[in-house]
């Protein structure tokens, strides 16, 4: 049997589709991850997730969110999941709001992760911003601890 040109574009877009579906499934089971996170995991080309991450959104089939970087959530995720999520995807997030179980100042948390202050506070913006954690105002210093 010849394969033909239809013949090629059936096979073509059937594996599109494929990647796609992959794609959604694997974002329904892992919520928050980032684009190189699932390239990564997937071992998918960049381009392609990239092509199916803006497809599924435009489809409304997932939505993103801008945190430090663009994380990717199925619909219907509640923010407690969402929070989870992003922690247990992000080594940084994690041990960050591990050391949040104290009040901590931002110094402290820096020296303890071993990272630098504006590194530890754009995760600490991160985490707030999700609502993981929270400011309070000790002794005229600023300290962060979990909700």
């Amino acid at each position: 049997m010849r394969c033909t040109n239809v013949h090629f574009i059936l096979i073509k877009k059937m594996t599109i589709l494929e990647n796609q579906e992959i794609i959604f499934e694997y974002i329904q089971d892992n919520p928050g991850l980032t684009q190189a996170q699932i390239t990564h995991r997937l071992e998918i080309p960049q381009s392609t997730v990239k092509y199916h991450l803006l497809t599924l959104v435009k489809e409304g089939k997932i939505f993103s969110e801008k945190l430090f970087k663009t994380h990717y959530f199925k619909n219907g995720i509640d923010d407690e999941q969402k929070i989870k999520s992003c922690i247990k995807n992000n080594n940084n997030l994690k041990i960050i709001f591990e050391y949040c179980k104290k009040e901590r100042s931002l110094e402290e948390i820096a020296i303890s992760c071993e990272i630098s202050k504006s590194i530890a506070s754009k995760r600490l913006q991160v985490l707030e911003s999700l609502g993981a954690i929270k400011k309070i105002k000790v002794e005229k210093k600023i300290k962060f601890c979990k909700i």
